[in-house]
């Protein structure tokens, strides 16, 4: 087994003159309050966050820790205290040489934990594919909100934590700050020379938010773009931009989280009622900018965030600040249209116009006003992929190559040096989005269509000569085949510890809204940053309806009137981990007679044993199941409603394979709609006290008792997360039409405090390897040392609160942490390389004093590595709440 990553040899690199014995009681403190982002987090090196103890404004802690930094900063060369917050995070930020230890700081009085500062990024465009208006606002409810309701978004302040906005375009009040103007509120963070990669990143503020990106003029358009071609869900709602990201470099915009606590804290002075932000990463709810938003909620703002781009890794992909308490996090569901360029297919057995996504190199558009020839691509190896040198003529035309293989800048360099004039891809899967090509060097337009409209092409290229034209502004619109559909990027939850994420669920895949005029002035893009701003804006519709409303009850609005999706293959329900209620319904929300709460009901720990005293539950066999209570309550004065219930299973989820090894696309039970299924391997739901006629008086409410049953049929070792939606349908006096209210469960088929959060050991891992990643068979004769370290690759299938590697003796006493040996917050491990393994290195040092500056090497002998990873829900100070690995022992030399 030959272990190698990007990571693993930057770890490599930063090895560690650190540090000394035995662990005292007051050295593990400060190292504890140091976080250590994992392989593949892209941070800043030797910046960070001190979040220090506390609430935001804390005078007495911010004196003394205020002061206590002052004199640090007077001995410490390079060190500079960058930005301070105290209005939603309590703390500062700070700038120093990039082998500063954070250690020192964490040692500092009133600290309660040092984070680095983590760069976000986002690229221009997420897998786009141009959508039509109107992102039918008619599924979502907005256009009878608007029509019936006339409510329309005025009179409530939205902020934009983003990329800027290009306000001079006409669909975006081609104004700033003026009378009557829709943007009134907003600044520039950073500049358009900011690059948070650089050493010494260059922040020179601009007097507006411009955008050179284009993703927060896109993300503007869909809340409130005024129209013709993009009408907003709140067009009449008064704006705020926070610009704190870069422009373009190398393809991708960034930005770090200390510049996205300044945005949140000057929205919140700024008076916003609704912080909309389309950013994310990481995946904790301690992570800082999840804190200040938490706070932000508190105060009563509501705080929207995407869930995040991650759905291809399965579970436990939600984001921060998503995760945050009280955080509206969102899914996203494609579009029901596809409206894209246009280009004719002109072949002997029939001419056709097709639909194409946006060029994946923005400068050079997909245009051909005459005729040019389309051309397969084969090569040596007989592939129409076009990853391999192309040795057939292309000049002069268009190269037509399937998707796969190999990257979208390799196609089209491949093409582009056998002559083609311009490439385009076929999709290899149902669905639509747009190819990114970031090498400067392609000069030529890329494009993607459809599966089926590449087989077309193929089709009438093996039945003889083939042309296409592309007219300059040519679209075309067609319906998508994904319409109404949980988009397949969208990520999944739960939060680390069972928190519900998402909440809901709102159009995000294939959506067409404003871009910067010079950029072309609109386009379409994908993600679950199209989908954060279409829920912000029905926040405003619904808080322009209930002024009164707290950022509880909007969320319980939301839910409760979301439509749950549908999984056409196995006849369930789409999982609340993925869809969180379901697709947003504005007007429902806003003409609903009736609350039911919870809006969620998070399952993270069971009772065991034989149930019974249920009506409708009868098995000998010992289950899981939880009771809770969900009162409803009719909010119609004058007349009382008779409640009925019903209940929607959802598919069952799994990142297990049946032998226990690891799958990144969750399997899904039933995996499909066909026979009948034990009862007993789907959830079960009894709530006693409704099995007959049952009502709530006018103006009253009514609590219930709620038995809710884990599938005690499928194995536990199968590691399944189940879910569903409680249905509650009243139906008023006198009336015979009724309103259904939906709230959404999910838990764990087991034990989750006792699940191994360890790669299974039939992966063979953990493992011990030398500097170039190959395994030791016989780690017992290698002498570790500063020159020739030892690797030790762990991998994490379930996010761990704390991973702790620690060197002990043969005698067990533990000698200290090895450089990458103390890991809090630590998200799952993804399939990407750099995302695979985390990595921790024996070299003759520990960890042990809180300074991290006297390094001591160790006494040379034989050693062991022991790696503790706490398990969810469990107690850090406990070893018995952890998984426990101890390598073979090798030497120190």
């Amino acid at each position: 087994m030959r272990v190698t990553s990007s990571a693993f040899l930057f770890l490599l690199a930063a090895l560690g003159q650190q540090t000394t014995q035995a662990l005292s009681s007051d050295v593990q403190g400060a190292i504890q309050r140091v976080v250590k982002y994992p392989a593949g987090v892209n941070i800043k090196p030797g910046s960070f966050i001190v979040e220090l103890e506390g609430e935001p404004g804390s005078t007495d802690v911010r004196a003394a820790a205020t002061s206590a930094t002052s004199s640090f900063a007077k001995s410490v060369p390079k060190f500079i205290v960058d930005k301070q917050y105290n209005t939603l995070f309590n703390g500062y930020s700070v700038r120093a040489d990039k082998n500063f230890d954070p250690a020192q700081l964490a040692s500092l009085p009133g600290v309660k934990r040092v984070w680095p500062v983590k760069i976000l990024t986002i690229p221009v465009q997420t897998s786009p594919v141009n959508i039509t208006y109107p992102y039918l606002h008619h599924a979502t409810g907005v256009d009878a909100v608007v029509q019936n309701l006339g409510f329309t978004g005025k009179g409530l302040k939205i902020g934009i934590i983003d990329s800027g906005v290009d306000f001079n375009h006409p669909e975006l009040g081609n104004c700033w700050k003026t009378s009557g103007c829709m943007w009134q509120f907003g600044s520039d963070f950073v500049g358009d020379l900011y690059n948070p990669n650089d050493a010494n990143p260059i922040i020179t503020p601009g007097p507006y938010p411009m955008d050179c990106a284009g993703h927060g003029t896109h993300v503007a358009g869909i809340i409130a773009g005024q129209g013709p071609t993009v009408i907003g869900v709140a067009q009449d709602a008064t704006m705020g931009m926070y610009r704190i990201f870069s422009c373009p470099v190398d393809g991708n915009v960034s930005s770090s989280d200390d510049l996205i606590i300044s945005g949140i804290e000057a929205a919140y002075r700024d008076g916003v009622d609704i912080m909309s932000l389309s950013l994310g990463g990481g995946g904790w709810p301690e992570d800082p900018t999840a804190v200040a938003c938490s706070n932000m909620v508190k105060k009563g703002v509501v705080v929207v965030a995407a869930n995040g781009n991650e759905g291809a890794a399965g579970l436990f992909t939600a984001g921060s600040p998503a995760l945050g308490q009280g955080v509206i996090s969102v899914g996203s569901i494609d579009n029901w249209n596809n409206t894209g360029g246009a280009i004719d297919i002109i072949a002997g057995a029939g001419d056709k116009s097709i639909s194409s996504s946006t060029p994946g190199n923005a400068d050079v558009p997909f245009v051909f006003p005459d005729p040019v020839s389309l051309a397969g691509v084969s090569n040596s190896t007989n592939s129409n992929l076009g990853c391999a040198t192309i040795s057939q003529d292309l000049k002069g035309k268009v190269a037509l190559v399937q998707r796969g293989n190999c990257t979208f800048n390799e196609k089209a360099v491949n093409a582009q040096a056998a002559g083609a004039v311009g490439v385009i891809i076929y999709n290899n899967v149902v669905g639509m989005f747009s190819p990114s090509v970031t090498d400067e060097t392609v000069e030529i337009p890329l494009v993607l269509i459809s599966k089926d409209d590449g087989a077309y092409a193929v089709s009438a290229l093996t039945s003889g000569g083939v042309r296409i034209k592309a007219p300059k502004g040519s679209i075309i619109t067609v319906p998508s085949s994904t319409a109404g559909q949980m988009s397949d990027f969208s990520s999944y939850g739960p939060g680390p510890e069972l928190d519900m994420a998402p909440y809901i669920s709102a159009p995000g895949g294939n959506i067409y809204s404003t871009y910067p005029l010079k950029f072309g002035g609109y386009t379409s893009m994908s993600g679950t940053s199209m989908a954060t701003p279409y829920i912000s804006g029905t926040v405003a519709l619904l808080k322009q309806a209930f002024p009164s409303y707290s950022v509880s009850d909007i969320a319980q609005a939301l839910v409760n009137a979301a439509k749950p999706r549908d999984d056409q293959t196995s006849g369930k329900k789409i999982h609340p981990y993925w869809s969180g209620g379901g697709l947003v319904n504005i007007y429902d929300a806003i003409t609903a007679r009736a609350q039911v709460s919870p809006s969620l009901i998070p399952i993270n720990n069971t009772n065991h044993g034989r149930l019974s005293g249920v009506a409708g539950f009868s098995s000998s066999a010992n289950v899981r199941w939880a009771r809770r209570t969900v009162t409803i309550r009719n909010t119609d004065k004058r007349k009382s409603a008779r409640i009925s219930f019903s209940h929607s299973v959802a598919d069952s989820l799994t990142n297990s394979n049946a032998d226990g090894t690891f799958t990144a696309v969750p399997r899904v039970w039933p995996a499909d709609a066909s026979g009948s299924q034990d009862k007993s391997t789907l959830p079960q739901v009894y709530i006693p006290s409704l099995s007959g006629s049952s009502s709530v008086g006018a103006g009253k409410s009514r609590s219930v008792d709620v038995y809710i049953i884990s599938p005690y049929g499928l194995k536990e070792s199968g590691r399944w997360f189940y879910g569903g939606f409680l249905n509650f349908t009243l139906t008023w006096s006198g009336e015979s039409k009724a309103s259904s209210y939906v709230v959404p469960y999910a838990g764990f088929n087991g034990d989750y405090s006792k699940i191994d959060v360890l790669a299974d050991p039939s992966e063979g891992l953990p493992v011990l390897t030398d500097i170039n990643g190959k395994t030791l068979d016989s780690p017992t004769t290698f002498g570790a040392n500063g020159t020739n370290p030892i690797a030790v690759n762990w991998r994490l299938e379930v996010p761990s609160r704390l991973v702790t590697l620690s060197l002990q003796n043969t005698k067990n006493v533990t000698k200290g942490y090895i450089v990458g040996g103390y890991n809090p917050y630590v998200p799952r491990n993804q399939q990407t390389a750099d995302t695979y393994l985390y990595h921790g290195i024996v070299n003759g040092t520990v960890y042990s004093d809180a300074q991290g500056t006297k390094p001591v090497q160790l006494a040379r002998g034989i050693y062991t590595v022991r790696l503790d990873a706490l398990r969810p829900l469990g107690d850090a100070k406990s070893k018995s709440s952890c998984q426990t690995w101890v390598s073979p022992a090798f030497s120190v030399a």
